[in-house]
């Protein structure tokens, strides 16, 4: 036994260990994730009043290009970029030797052309312009019209020519030329008869390498500043709206600011950062440590919420410093709330979802407005998905939220600039956008609970169901105690709403809870038809076996069909560790002075130990001791309910369970109610008589 209670307390203790491990490192990693520039204490925004006094430059700065002005400058560099060619200062000495070659061949066959030499000399002369000037193969120039590009730089001898493309000649103009330039004392025919496209070939190659490089230092050499601001020059005064111009002036003051802050203090930052981070999380710690002790014990509860809130604040700091800090509208934060609220309760949605809007706020531009959206949209998804089991539910939700989000930006946005111009449109489009995501919800909570084990709503409404195939199964193989698990359900469903359990989780559990009778129903007395009982061919010894393994068979069948873990422990739970009353007694009464093996009629189950899996037990247990009574008085009736659970009470079945005594009186009370409208008397009809006339 001491080893038992040893052994327990080492666990505790790991899971201690465990779930403190799990707040330091999401304290750890939060601080990772925040941006460790030196915060600048003035906060703006384009188009917005400035709401500070007046700005005067106590320094000189630089004046920042925009990402926009540079990318414009960017492009300007990519499209006036030329494409650079090298000259092969061969080929016109190449066409030329092979053209003084070829004339001389043919002088040996011609005679007019053996006594000058003005054909030689008129091509060579031609030949030197066109090879100087540069030939281009047609593909090339074609590539180059198509792209635009009016000039290129042609090099030689390491020194480069910006020509104009229309200049250039291709194989084909240049023999145009040439066919152009042919003087009076010459002939067409015998200049034409030379096949001049032999002679003509292109000299100018594309430099890939070089055209790059130059492309390359000019990229690099972009200036990033537009102008500079000088000390003591007046910037801006409050009122006054922060146009683009002023805009650029003040962000690049803030990032000045932050680069010498940085230098400066960058270890100062940290450490304020950690102390704001630590702070946050050890009130959440201590939150959930005094306030949710039942969730706090559970390490998949810590898990999902440091999760989320570890996981959304990531999102919020690669959005804002590495996509553009305007699109933090678009995250979707009320998941958090939702989610939480959906598993746990709304008190603990809403404390995980403001301690993350506070983290993130350390992030964005404008920490006010971005608090004020924020945690007021997360009030509002949780006053409208405070029970979540219809997909419906969600749309209205994200139309809420919407709303909440559209309302309180521009009533913000009045309040502060006075002007309806002056507010972002564009703004509401992120809300929408925002809604829209809200939907991944339903499938995101499907995913936490395969993943943590959890149980929502949506799924105890899909498992209640009676056409669930288990369920289904139960009321053709065991009518009788399918009726009875139903009744349950109702007395289970109704006393739950009064003491503040869960009443849907109560309903599907008792719906489940017998579900292992159906490998032996004849077995139940609900089942049996008048006058066959299997029991009377068995010991009590047998019967007592039989009817405590119902509740194995039950988890087993329960397992086989994946029904969760939650609604597997009302048939684990719901005879705990009591005995089978009726052979126990049977076998005392008929042997009193035989020796009695209790265990063998001792169910094998576990003590309840939440409200809900004790109030199934007590139903349970009226429900099926109020089929016995011989008459349904309320005499009869209260008496019933009070033994039946004086004697549960009595054997310590509800020791662990969270019930008071006022919610167990309360549970009393309600099951003698209930059960005499159930078993109300008829009013005995009157019946009609031959003498009775119309």
């Amino acid at each position: 036994m001491s080893e038992n209670i040893k052994g327990g307390q080492n666990k505790k203790i790991f899971n201690e260990i465990i779930k403190n491990a799990l707040f330091f490192l999401a304290t750890v990693l939060i601080i990772w994730f925040f941006p460790h520039d030196a915060q600048y204490k003035y906060q703006f925004s384009e188009g917005k009043p400035w709401q500070y006094d007046l700005l005067t430059a106590t320094f000189d700065f630089p004046i920042y290009k925009t990402e926009r002005e540079l990318i414009l400058d960017r492009n300007n560099i990519l499209k006036s970029n030329k494409p650079y060619f090298k000259v092969n200062s061969s080929k016109e000495n190449e066409k030329i030797n092979l053209l003084y070659k070829d004339i001389n061949k043919n002088i040996q066959g011609d005679s007019s052309l053996a006594n000058n030499n003005l054909y030689f000399d008129f091509l060579k002369k031609q030949f030197h312009y066109v090879y100087s000037v540069g030939v281009l193969d047609d593909a090339q120039y074609i590539n180059l019209a198509n792209k635009q590009v009016r000039y290129v730089v042609i090099v030689e001898h390491n020194v480069g020519k910006t020509r104009n493309i229309a200049d250039i000649f291709t194989e084909d103009k240049a023999i145009e030329y040439i066919f152009s330039q042919i003087p009076k004392g010459l002939s067409f025919s015998k200049i034409k008869d030379i096949r001049l496209s032999k002679y003509i070939e292109s000299n100018l190659s594309y430099d890939l390498e070089i055209t790059n490089k130059i492309k390359s230092d000019e990229l690099n050499n972009i200036s990033i500043t537009s102008g500079r601001v000088q000390a003591g020059e007046r910037i801006i005064d409050r009122g006054e709206i922060v146009s683009p111009e002023k805009f650029k002036i003040l962000d690049s003051l803030k990032k000045q600011y932050q680069q010498e802050g940085s230098k400066k203090s960058q270890y100062v930052v940290i450490a304020g950062q950690s102390l704001i981070v630590f702070c946050l999380i050890l009130l959440f710690y201590l939150y959930t440590r005094l306030f949710r002790k039942k969730f706090f014990t559970s390490k998949r509860f810590v898990t999902l919420t440091l999760l989320l809130i570890v996981g959304f604040t990531l999102i919020t700091s690669v959005v804002v410093q590495r996509v553009n800090p305007t699109f933090v509208y678009l995250i979707p934060y009320c998941l958090i709330p939702i989610v939480i609220s959906t598993f746990f309760d709304t008190r603990t949605g809403l404390f995980s979802h403001i301690i993350t809007i506070l983290l993130c706020s350390f992030m964005v531009p404008l920490p006010f407005e971005f608090v004020l959206l924020e945690i007021t949209a997360g009030m509002v998804a949780i006053h409208s998905l405070k029970d979540l089991s219809q997909r419906s539910q969600l749309v209205q939700s994200a139309i809420m939220i919407f709303t909440s989000y559209c309302l309180m930006y521009f009533g913000y946005g009045m309040t502060l600039d006075g002007d309806f111009l002056q507010i972002k449109w564009i703004i509401f489009v992120f809300f929408l956008i925002n809604g829209g995501l809200l939907l991944f919800a339903y499938p995101l909570i499907y995913i936490f609970e395969k993943a943590f084990g959890f149980i929502s709503n949506v799924t105890l409404v899909e498992l209640s169901n009676i056409n669930n195939p288990v369920l289904r199964k139960l009321s053709e193989l065991a009518p009788g105690t399918f009726q009875h698990s139903m009744q349950v359900s109702n007395l289970a469903a109704e006393i739950a709403v009064k003491t503040k359990a869960n009443p849907l989780l109560a309903r599907t559990g008792a719906m489940y809870h017998d579900i292992g009778k159906m490998k032996n129903p004849a077995f139940f007395a609900e089942n049996q038809s008048k006058g066959n009982n299997p029991h009377d061919q068995l010991s009590y010894e047998d019967s007592a076996k039989i009817i405590i393994q119902h509740v194995a068979d039950g988890v087993e069948i329960a397992k086989e069909a994946k029904i969760p873990k939650m609604v597997i422990e009302f048939i684990e739970t719901h005879h705990g560790k009591n005995k089978v009353r009726y052979f126990y007694n049977s076998f005392k009464t008929k042997f009193p002075d035989k020796k009695i093996d209790e265990d063998i009629f001792t169910y094998k189950g576990l003590i309840p130990y939440t409200k809900e899996t004790a109030i199934v037990m007590l139903c349970d247990s009226v429900e099926a001791a109020s089929r016995s009574l011989p008459e349904y008085t309320d005499d009869s009736i209260n008496t019933l309910v009070e033994n039946i659970i004086n004697s549960l009470l009595a054997d310590g079945a509800l020791n662990n369970a969270p019930l008071t005594l006022k919610q167990i009186s309360l549970t009393k009370h309600i099951l003698k109610e209930k059960l005499k409208n159930i078993y109300h008397t008829r009013i005995a009809y009157p019946e009609l008589t031959n003498n009775i006339k119309p």
